[in-house]
Parts: C-alpha cells; structure tokens; sequence
C-alpha cells in the first residue's frame, strides 16, 4: 500500500502511502473522465474532469479521499510527463472548484516532492456516492517543458487512487502477542541473549514479550534490549540504535491506499504512459500477462486489462515503487502500517480487528504487505520522500527486499523467489502437496 501527503493538513507505502503488497479483488469504481484542458493565463491552464465513486464517507476526521494526478503527452511522438500543479494554499487553493454535484474540497501537497496531485474528498459529512461533473484543479505550464494547453495539440490523462486519512497523534507498536517480527516494549534491563536457533525460535514464538510501545510523537526512536526501549522479535532494529526522527513513524497524518493492492487496470494505465526502455523493465509478459495483455510491439504497444478492478499479479518491489514514485506516492513503512489498522487502541495479545479507520480488507487474513522495515539499516534511511511523477523512485526508498518485511498472510501457498536482490513472493498452489524431488523440479522449470 502506498501513502501521499498529509503535513500540509496536519508514508500509505507515500504523507501519502501504498503498501506494496498482495493484491485483492475490486475497487469501488473510482471513475476518471471527460478531461478536458484550457489556457487560464499565461502561466497556467485549467483541467477540467468528471469524478466519482461508491462508499465514500466523512465523519469528523474520519474520511476517505482520491489521490488524482494528471500526465500530458505533447504530440504522438513525444514521451507522457507529469503535470505539475499550482496552489496557493494547501485546502482549497484559488481556481479549484468542485463543479456540479457532491461537494468537495481539495488539497494539494506543496514542497519540493509536492504539487503533482490532489486530494478530493468530502466538503461535508456524509457517506455513500461521491459525483461532481466539471471539477476543476490548476496546471502549472512551466513546469511541463513549455507545453501548451491547445486540445488540437496535447493529450491529458487522469489517474487516481482511492485513499483513507489517518490521522495524527499516538498510538500503540504491537499487541504483546505471538505474530512473527511483532514489536514490543522491553519488559526488563538486557535480558539474556538467545544463543542457539532452539533458543532464538523460544524468543519469537514467546508469548510474554513485553507490552505495546507507545509512539508518542513523531521524534527518533530508541530502539534496542534495556528497559522500555522498543525491540522486536524477529527482525529486529539496531540494539543501543534509534528509528530517526526522518523515518515516517506514524504518528504524523497520512493518506494511505484504502485497499492493500494496485488494480491490473492501474498498472496497465501506468505501463501505457512508460517509454519502450521503461516499460521493458516493469512489465514481463510470463508474470504480468497473467491479469494484463500487451497488444503490438514497443513502442506503440497497448496495456490493457481484462478484469480492471481484479488481481494484477506478480508485483515486484520494484514494480510497486515505479507505480508510486509515477503516482507521486511513496511506501508505506512498518510502523504506519500498524497505526493503519489499530490506531490509538490499546490491543489484545495477536489483535485481528478490522481496521480503525474504515481501509478495507486489512488486518483479516488473506494478503501480505511489504512495508519499508525499521529492522534494517537500508530501511531506516527511508525519509518518506514522495515521487516525482515519474517511474524513478527517490534515492532514499528501498532499492531491494533488504529493506522492506513481509507482513499478513497471503491468499494461497505462494513461494519466495529472489534473484539480484529483487523478492517477490510467487503462486505456489500448484506446488502444494508435491515432495521434495518434484516441487524442485518444477521451480527450476519456471525459474531457470
């Protein structure tokens, strides 16, 4: 799942976030459409487009949103780049308005990683459908290489995710339960150190390991084996170390997907704005034509996806992070991931309640997630930069599984294959109840 910004309200994986994880079944028909494009000024030009989705909601802070963004392609030759927008606040800048139809309101994320998307949610409280013709958002021309807003001359598309806002303040780390890489706060002073794997396996599968640690702002934390410190069991965090204050430790605001997966119609929507080299690595016909065809060849190739709101399967990191860094999104780390589904409750040993702030599908089974790890060196440089529009990640995100975790259960038996420090977890079904002697045989099959 990955996450968007919040601080200018107020990482998901981008704060905006996307888990990178398992993908589900549907989405609730967020809808895109009648994007048209006109000169405002001589600085900037209007986008108009139509929008709308089902099971919307807005209760106090409790609300849902769309993560909108917008690509332009100058003529058929030339490659599609992001749109980078202008507002001159954050809530509902000058020029934006919610057209015909439910009102809105809109937030666009400033800084340097900003600007290349919009929040729509809610003007007021309310739940169900969320319409409006005629929306309207800001397109700042300078930042398009001098493109111009003629409609004989450009071609404007509009993508968006469905978002949920969890909101800023404290909230618990673990449940004092069983679950494996679970977070706790020490019980007592360096307790002795397992010595042997019997001993290391005691520890984890221990269901005395301290209490849930409380993150009570959105500073460094110390992590390691003396007494209220935070450690886990597991994949730990550097022993006498800390989490610095730069790693998105959930207790700042953030936006994050409301389901934990990129529909197969989203990615092919990515893949159709990629150039040929781009595209060559994000898309590999044996894994990704499962759930999307490619129909001629690059550069003129065509994505698209038979079940759009289904399963797009076999995401690898690196697929899920040029999805975000192209969405202007980022990952979601370890620690929002667990705000994301408890929030501030205080749960019971190996807690499996729904999530507290409405994401769906979370926290019953059935998925996995890869969130940035706090467990890792190369995951505690993650600074919670977001993407620029563009399918190259920010330096600081993870490049390789040697700074993410698995978290959930998947769907079916799958397999974890690795290969130039790319992982991805595979279907296995078919490999359920072989021995030894054949399940070898045939991975070799589908790996060689």
């Amino acid at each position: 799942m990955f996450s968007t910004h919040c601080s200018v309200i107020g990482w998901r994986s981008l704060a905006g976030c996307l888990l990178l994880g398992a993908l589900a079944a549907r989405a609730d028909a967020l809808k895109l459409g009648n994007v048209t494009v006109a000169t405002r000024d001589a600085k900037t030009a209007t986008v108009v487009f139509d929008i709308a989705w089902e099971d919307s909601w807005r209760h106090g802070s409790f609300h849902d949103a769309a993560w909108v963004f917008f690509k332009v392609q100058a003529d058929e030759k030339s490659p599609w780049q992001p749109v980078r927008l202008t507002a001159d606040r954050a809530v509902n800048p000058t020029g934006y308005s919610s057209g015909k139809g439910t009102p809105l309101e809109f937030v666009v994320p400033a800084g340097n990683d900003g600007f290349v998307g919009m929040f729509v949610r809610r003007a007021a409280a309310g739940r169900g459908l969320v319409a409006a013709r005629g929306v309207t958002a800001v397109w700042d021309l300078a930042s398009s290489g001098g493109v111009k807003p003629a409609p004989e001359q450009v071609r404007v598309r509009a993508f968006g995710i469905e978002m949920v806002y969890v909101a800023e303040g404290p909230y618990y780390l673990g449940s004092a339960g069983s679950e494996r890489n679970r977070f706790y706060r020490m019980p007592v002073d360096d307790p002795a150190r397992p010595s042997t794997q019997r001993q290391v396996l005691d520890q984890v599968l221990s269901e005395d390991a301290g209490t849930p640690y409380p993150v009570t702002g959105a500073g460094a934390i110390p992590t390691g084996r003396r007494k209220g410190q935070l450690w886990a069991a597991g994949m730990t965090p550097e022993d006498g170390g800390e989490i610095p204050a730069s790693f998105p430790n959930g207790y700042a605001a953030f936006y994050c997907m409301k389901r934990p997966y990129v529909t197969a119609g989203q990615y092919a929507a990515f893949l159709n704005t990629l150039t040929a080299a781009q595209v060559k690595a994000r898309y590999h016909a044996g894994v990704h034509g499962r759930a999307i065809a490619r129909a001629g060849e690059a550069p003129n190739a065509v994505y698209t996806a038979a079940n759009p709101n289904g399963k797009s399967s076999g995401l690898s990191w690196a697929d899920g992070a040029g999805y975000a860094a192209w969405a202007g999104l980022r990952p979601m780390t370890e620690l929002e991931y667990e705000k994301a589904v408890r929030g501030a409750r205080v749960c019971g040993p190996n807690d499996a309640s729904p999530s507290f702030w409405g994401l769906a599908d979370m926290n019953i089974g059935g998925h996995y997630e890869r969130p940035v790890s706090a467990g890792s060196a190369v995951g505690r440089a993650f600074a919670g930069t977001h993407g620029r529009g563009t399918p190259i990640p920010p330096p600081d995100w993870p490049t390789d599984a040697s700074g993410i975790v698995f978290r959930g259960q998947a769907p079916e038996p799958v397999y974890l294959w690795l290969l130039d420090g790319e992982a991805e977890l595979r279907p296995a079904a078919h490999l359920w109840g072989k021995d030894t002697i054949d399940t070898s045989d045939r991975l070799r099959e589908e790996t060689d």
